[in-house]
């Protein structure tokens, strides 16, 4: 999952980070009890219910002789605050609502159609055979269940017609043979606590005519009547199964090399923003491309990305994935610049979009128990979405492998890792427990985790990383790995004494990546193309900016600065403070009086104006072409007119003489009033001083 970030992403909660407890897991691979789930339900759309029954056919793989049978109840854990997966948008001293309470009865079992005891408890309902269940032998379980959603924002649940059920049924544990018991653990506050075996599922599923179903598998719709009408679900080896639904469901597709990806969007008065579901598309698309090629085929031919009202980030399934809302983000996003939201939302739904689809690898195809061993499926997937970047976007792109070193590496961390202590990046989900905020998990897992995997990658070389992790995806795809099995791959395509020092670094207690320590070059080149992002997406969605000045010359275009030849004592000091501030990029800027400029030189290059129109020639040459008219007496424009002796700032327009280059005028009307308020990040194309006393601020 990408965590309340994601990237505000999860990377501006990295404010501390940790040392860590030596922990050694010691996971035991489990032992496969393959399933095939049929179900029949109903969904009451007025109620938020579903009433349904499965029909669980399990084939004993083990060599142990079962004397019962567990199935994880995960909706239980949101009958109450303290249990519930996720808490967004619940203070600590709120009481939850019955509406907001989640809940799953069993009200029926059999066991090879006779009826059996059973206890329903801690999440986990327990079968009591008459008979033990033997090696190599085929039952068949019967459950009959009624699901109450509740009203949330978090994974399970609803908000109007909007459903989300995630982690919703009677799914089967597993069993550890050599420990001789099955997995009980309740699903954890922090992180994910999912571990199941792959299985195949036939679905019918009634709801209200006018909803909209995607799932894990393909959808086709078997009968209707006037009302309602039955869907008929199906997937195939797939470790869990997702359905998300809404009358209010538009969808985009795409189809890559025979992989039909599918993003799903709200469509409501105010609320539709298929613009982004477009740029969720966009970013799914090259994400199986890019994955497919670099670790394995995506193994099923669909995948669905969902618009849901879930909070504080995405979250992965098998074929599906739930993102946040789209068209409300921007007015809840939490950036610290409201001019910069939209681009603040662009970053984190690429980013999003590209993590989730990155789970499919890890957790989905190649799974893991997420409660123990969370470093497998999201220490992978965030290292992934990096590497992703890094080879499309650049390496030092602001979601890349080097600002990830930049987030988790460095002196600050050290200072910080000696006042906290967090366990090691093997450690298992519940040792994050006391952690509220979920900054120890995300630092650790997300962040050290991650680094951790580019640490292996630089001391084996691109070839041999790669080696290691398509051996990995290949050897263990529809099975669950663990820690172990991964070492054992690094050490068969790499060697021992790599093997040990991944280990090593994996239950130290204070491991820091000192051959990742970035150069003060790769320090200022990644602060560069973090302000050319930053400066792009914003003029992406608002047009021409201030800043857009500042995003040519990084980008290496060049500029020239023009002065009047007739300044005052006082003028030349202020023009001398902006040189000297560097308020320009100095390296791609040159000064030239406004008698020397020449046609040429307005054609060829980006222009910065500096003064008037009755000081500079060269301004006063284009004043007809500009969309405003400044004069003594004050400012004018189509869209305003203010009116003063003592009026300053700034704005960007096109050139007149090259519409591939720009002109910003930084202008005055007194002598030594030079703005000073310039905001390059601000998503306006002007700002106005009135009198120092008055501001304003917009695009022409």
């Amino acid at each position: 999952m990408n965590l309340k970030k994601v990237k505000n992403v999860i990377f501006t909660f990295f404010l501390s980070l940790f040392t860590v407890c030596l922990i050694n897991s010691g996971i035991v691979k489990a032992s496969a009890l393959p399933a095939k789930y049929n179900m029949d339900l109903d969904f009451n759309a007025n109620t938020k219910t579903v009433t349904g029954s499965e029909e669980v056919n399990i084939k004993n793989s083990t060599s142990t002789d079962l004397k019962n049978i567990v199935f994880h109840l995960y909706p239980d854990s949101y009958n109450k605050k303290e249990t519930m997966p996720s808490q967004v948008g619940i203070s600590s001293t709120q009481n939850l609502t019955e509406a907001q309470k989640g809940d799953i009865s069993i009200s029926k079992v059999l066991v090879n159609d006779k009826q059996v005891n059973f206890t329903q408890d801690n999440q986990v309902l327990k079968l009591s055979l008459d008979n033990n269940f033997k090696s190599n032998e085929d039952m068949k379980v019967y459950i009959e269940f009624k699901l109450k959603l509740p009203m949330s924002t978090s994974r399970l649940g609803y908000i109007d017609n909007d459903v989300s059920l995630t982690n919703w049924y009677p799914i089967l544990s597993m069993y550890n043979e050599k420990e001789n018991k099955w997995d009980e653990n309740t699903f954890n506050v922090v992180g994910e606590s999912n571990y199941s075996d792959v299985g195949d599922y036939t679905v019918n599923l009634k709801v209200p005519k006018n909803y909209v179903v995607a799932s894990t598998g393909k959808e086709a719709e078997k009968s209707s009547e006037k009302d309602t009408k039955v869907m008929n679900l199906n997937a195939s080896n797939v470790r869990d199964f997702i359905i998300i639904m809404s009358p209010n469901y538009k969808v985009l597709s795409k189809e890559i090399d025979g992989i039909k990806v599918n993003s799903y969007y709200i469509s409501k008065p105010g609320e539709d923003d298929s613009a982004t579901a477009q740029n969720v598309l966009d970013s799914a698309v090259g994400a199986v491309k890019f994955f497919s090629q670099q670790f394995g085929k995506y193994p099923y031919d669909e995948l669905d990305l969902m618009e849901t009202h879930l909070s504080g980030g995405a979250m992965e399934y098998p074929q599906i994935i739930q993102m946040p809302m789209y068209a409300q983000r921007i007015q809840n996003s939490t950036s610290a610049s409201r001019d910069d939201d939209v681009s603040y939302e662009d970053s984190f739904i690429s980013e999003a979009a590209v993590h989730e689809v990155g789970h499919q690898w890890w957790y989905v195809t190649v799974g893991n128990d997420e409660f123990k061993e969370p470093f497998l499926d999201e220490s992978f997937t965030a290292f992934s979405t990096a590497y992703y970047f890094e080879k499309t976007s650049g390496e030092y792109s602001s979601n890349s492998i080097i600002p990830m070193i930049g987030s988790y590496n460095g002196a600050n961390i050290a200072r910080i890792a000696s006042l906290y202590k967090f366990p090691s990046i093997a450690s298992g989900v519940d040792k994050f427990d006391n952690d509220s905020t979920g900054a120890g998990y995300n630092l650790v897992i997300y962040g050290k985790g991650a680094l951790l995997m580019q640490d292996l990658r630089k001391r084996v070389g691109d070839a041999a990383f790669l080696n290691i992790m398509q051996t990995y995806f290949k050897e263990y795809k529809f099975k669950n790995a663990s820690i172990d099995d991964f070492l054992g791959v690094i050490e068969k395509v790499s060697g021992k004494s790599v093997s040990d020092a991944i280990r090593a670094s994996l239950n130290s207690d204070n491991y820091t990546a000192d051959n990742l320590k970035l150069t003060d070059d790769q320090i200022q080149k990644m602060a560069d193309q973090q302000k050319k992002d930053r400066l792009k997406n914003l003029e992406k969605n608002k047009g021409l900016i201030l800043g857009s000045i500042l995003l040519r010359q990084l980008n290496g275009e060049k500029t020239i600065l023009v002065t009047p030849s007739n300044l005052t004592d006082d003028e030349k000091k202020s023009i001398d403070a902006i040189t000297k501030n560097k308020i320009f990029d100095s390296s791609n800027i040159s000064l030239k009086q406004d008698k020397d400029l020449t046609d040429n030189d307005i054609s060829n290059n980006n222009i910065v104006l500096l003064g008037n129109p009755w000081k500079n020639k060269a301004f006063d040459s284009m004043k007809n072409s500009l969309p405003v008219t400044i004069n003594k007496d004050g400012i004018s424009s189509s869209a305003f007119s203010f009116k003063g002796e003592n009026i300053n700032g700034a704005f960007t327009v096109k050139n007149p003489k090259n519409a591939n280059k720009l002109i910003f005028v930084l202008f005055w009307t007194k002598d030594n009033s030079i703005y000073t308020d310039l905001d390059w990040y601000t998503g306006s194309q002007f700002t106005i001083s009135i009198d120092n006393k008055q501001f304003f601020k917009g695009s022409f």
